[in-house]
């Protein structure tokens, strides 16, 4: 794992070194200070900037690990003719209104993937002076960058290591973003509304960057996070690194967003994470299932699957399914809740349980 995310804290700061050559100026840059256009809306840019520093972020991955696939914003997916299994996903410049704007919540995010599992990851977010990764099984930390440059910091400061926020505090704040599409934003503005509610949140703040919502979520500084149609590379550093502080995490079921949108969660949201459905309009949907297994010995059945299984929350995710257990002395009873063309493989991978 430490090679790993050696390779993704180089990755991050070689793209994070790209933004910090930001033009230092009083107001938003201008076009021809970014080599800007816009992609599906006027709020949604991409720069001179971001391709540069997913350019930084490539050579990297690639100079250390040849073999491995790529999925990136700007340039899509990379793939090799003999793959190591791994899949890295990065986001160059997350936050780019920020950045265009002088906002400094934005970032480079970097993490990578093995057989469906996030092992490591890295954010770098120069304005910030900050930077969070995390390893698989290994804990969340943060610290002060030193010099951004091509490679690990040169000066870091102490690592802190993180924990989450602080549970039944007052005053909580909810984190989330809002989609380009006017139709999808009324989704999410009814949607946000139940959360504010039903978690006790006194207020709510939009910063511009999903990477930098789940790290501040991971260090304390939000106490949750929700947001709907987040594409893969918004959301694979920053939900590792949340979930490695001891925050329940949701990631969406599927890698893109245009069509198949789903929720990106972290923390207590005061609804369980699994009972936030999609929009009526979805062209999959989620479904829930009912099964058991007959065993006399119901706990050691159930410990067996938590060890093959990674937890979220309360309950296993096998197969992008929220699943929980209940044991009486005869069987156990499992529910399951995920994403509809999921079924088979859920089955697959449960091949005991009788649905």
């Amino acid at each position: 794992m430490k090679a790993f995310l050696a390779v993704a804290r180089a990755a991050a700061e070689a793209g994070a070194a790209q933004l910090a050559q930001r033009p230092d100026t009083l107001t938003p840059l201008g076009i021809d200070d970014l080599g800007a256009m816009t992609k599906s809306s006027g709020s949604d840019w991409v720069t001179d900037f971001d391709r540069r520093a997913e350019d930084a972020i490539r050579f990297v991955l690639q100079s250390y690990r040849p073999h491995d696939e790529i999925y990136g914003e700007e340039y899509g997916a990379t793939t090799v003719a003999e793959t190591s299994g791994y899949r890295w996903s990065i986001d160059p410049l997350d936050g780019t209104t920020n950045f265009i704007r002088g906002l400094p919540h934005y970032c480079s995010s970097v993490a990578v993937q093995y057989q469906g599992r996030w092992v490591a990851a890295a954010i770098v977010a120069p304005a910030l002076g900050r930077s969070w990764w995390a390893t698989a099984g290994g804990g969340a930390f943060t610290s002060q960058t030193g010099r951004l440059e091509v490679g690990l910091p040169t000066d870091p400061a102490e690592p802190v290591r993180l924990g989450g926020p602080v549970l039944e505090r007052s005053g909580r704040l909810l984190a989330s973003g809002f989609a380009y599409d006017p139709a999808r934003r009324g989704f999410q503005y009814e949607q946000l509304q139940r959360l504010l509610t039903a978690g006790e949140f006194s207020d709510i703040r939009r910063a511009g960057s999903a990477a930098l919502d789940l790290c501040m979520v991971a260090d304390g500084t939000l106490d949750a996070y929700a947001e709907y149609g987040l594409q893969e590379y918004d959301w694979a550093a920053g939900a590792l690194i949340a979930q490695e502080a001891g925050v329940p995490v949701r990631r969406p079921a599927w890698q893109v967003s245009d069509t198949t949108a789903d929720w990106t969660l972290a923390g207590t949201l005061g609804i369980a994470h699994h009972e936030l459905d999609v929009d009526p309009n979805h062209p999959v949907g989620r479904t829930q299932l009912t099964g058991s297994v007959e065993t006399a010995d119901g706990a050691g059945w159930i410990a067996e699957q938590s060890q093959r299984f990674p937890r979220s929350g309360d309950g296993l995710v096998i197969a992008d399914f929220h699943v929980d257990f209940t044991a009486n002395e005869t069987n156990v009873t499992v529910t399951a809740t995920g994403p509809l063309d999921r079924v088979e493989s859920l089955k697959q991978q449960l091949e005991t349980v009788r649905w």
